[in-house]
């Protein structure tokens, strides 16, 4: 099956979904990740006011946030003139199944955050 067709309405739901579910997890990695960082500056200062050598480089990866592809797949079906489109499997994997292109290094860089305050509570 190279092709489905299915309800204009429940793909915006799920894309809507799936979209939420991506911002909280950005946002939780961005209240991690602004912690780390302020760690490792700390960190930096307490070293260089101690005569030691100077950090002036933190290899700490950057949530990544891909809010504006749902966004973007939101507004095109939004602008969809029928009741029902045609999704490849390739658009299925994306929109229904949460598998976009970006997911590895969105997993390596940003949920690694989001767990790290998950497992402080």
């Amino acid at each position: 099956m190279d092709t489905i067709t299915v309800s204009k309405v429940s793909l915006i739901q799920t894309l809507r979904n799936n979209r939420a579910e991506h911002r909280e997890l950005f946002d939780k990695a961005q209240v991690a990740y602004r912690a780390a960082m302020i760690d490792e500056l700390d960190r930096a200062l307490r070293e260089a006011k101690a005569g030691r050598k100077i950090i002036r480089s933190f290899m700490l990866p950057t949530p990544e946030d891909h809010t504006a592809d749902f966004d973007t797949a939101i507004q095109m079906l939004e602008w969809e003139q029928d009741e029902t489109v045609e999704l490849t499997r390739r658009d299925f994997m994306r929109f229904v199944q949460n598998r976009w292109e970006w997911e590895g290094s969105f997993r390596a860089n940003t949920v690694s955050y989001s767990q790290m305050l998950d497992d402080e509570e």
